[in-house]
């Protein structure tokens, strides 16, 4: 095989594995040592660590070392026919976790992975450590086996990380949703102690003084604040949206009442004036009606008068004296006659 046809070889492999192929997984393919050596020296390969390659032209991945030191624990098998928690797999956890799923600050000067039985490394910056993982406890990122966010909580915690470190992985988890507080706090509560609780605090306290310590608050917490905040906030406003509403109202009505008053005094002094004019129109038609009256009255009187005068010569003299009408004191009421005195008789 030519160079090209070597590298086609080895191309088919690290498509699947992040650009990198191992010199065992090489070897099985029939492309050994020496060729990988002429491969590297034309530049057409890049070794990466003990026993890894990489094709320059694919470009180097993500978290190399890490991925290098996961292929390396079966390094004659594919990453595709590995399975999840077998026997001679490996899972990405603690801080090496927390780089691949982006959560927290806490340093990873090593690569660490969790393996099921146990086993050791020559490579100074490895660290296997072992621990038997539940299918639950794995997920996939970037086409490693990493421990859960959860899990890698719990790991950090039982061995004992700084737990403002801890604090700023949790804080980072539930913002995300990587993580159910509720079923963490279960998990995380038996590390109370550890951490400076007393033995009966609960997870949930546990995990706020965690995050307290990294000066950090749960997504929940701030909504649940906000909420609360925003509540108040809203009473208060939709309270004086309400009497804002109820003055501008009442200014919108004002001018129809304004209206409505001057309408009513209006029509009070309207039904004041007509009264006033049907008393007066009513006290015309009586002084038309009385008029007549009074002139049939002086007519009375003017006929009265020669009468009285020829009466008052024919009667004799009998100390009866009658009262001439141009000397009476007018206590005569008009309309009414004469009467004779009792004791006076007839002329004989």
């Amino acid at each position: 095989m030519d160079r090209t046809e070597q590298l086609a070889i080895l191309s088919g492999t690290a498509a699947d594995q992040w650009g990198l192929v191992t010199a065992a997984q090489a070897g099985n393919l029939g492309v050994g040592g020496v060729r990988l050596m002429r491969l590297t020296e034309a530049g057409l390969l890049e070794s990466v660590g003990r026993g890894v390659y990489a094709l320059p032209a694919v470009g180097l991945p993500r978290h190399l070392d890490i991925k290098v030191a996961w292929l390396r624990l079966q390094p004659g098998v594919p990453a595709w026919e590995r399975p999840l928690g077998g026997r001679d797999s490996g899972v990405v956890s603690h801080a090496s976790a927390c780089r691949l799923h982006d959560l927290g600050d806490l340093p990873a000067p090593e690569v660490e992975i969790s393996v099921p039985r146990r086993r050791t490394t020559t490579e100074p910056f490895i660290r296997l450590r072992t621990a038997c993982l539940d299918a639950a406890d794995i997920t996939v990122v970037d086409g490693l086996p990493v421990t859960t966010a959860a899990r890698t909580v719990v790991d950090l915690l039982r061995t004992k990380v700084d737990g403002g470190h801890v604090g700023g992985v949790i804080a980072d988890a539930e913002r995300r949703d990587l993580v159910d507080i509720g079923v963490l706090a279960d998990a995380v509560q038996p590390y109370a102690r550890k951490y400076g609780l007393p033995a009966t605090a609960t997870g949930d306290e546990l995990i706020e003084h965690l995050a307290g310590q990294a000066g950090r608050s749960l997504h929940s917490q701030e909504v649940a604040r906000a909420g609360e905040e925003g509540f108040a906030i809203g009473g208060s406003v939709a309270l004086a949206r309400y009497f804002n509403a109820q003055i501008q109202a009442a200014d919108a009505v004002k001018p129809f009442q304004e209206a409505l008053a001057a309408e009513a005094y209006a029509s009070l002094f309207q039904n004041i004036a007509a009264q006033q004019l049907e008393n007066r129109t009513a006290l015309h038609d009586a002084m038309l009606r009385l008029i007549p009256v009074l002139r049939v009255l002086a007519l009375q009187q003017e006929t009265l008068v020669p009468f009285v005068r020829a009466l008052k010569g024919a009667m004799p003299s009998s100390g009866v004296a009658v009262k001439d009408h141009d000397a009476a004191d007018d206590s005569l009421p008009e309309g009414d006659e004469p009467k004779e005195p009792r004791n006076a008789q007839a002329p004989g």
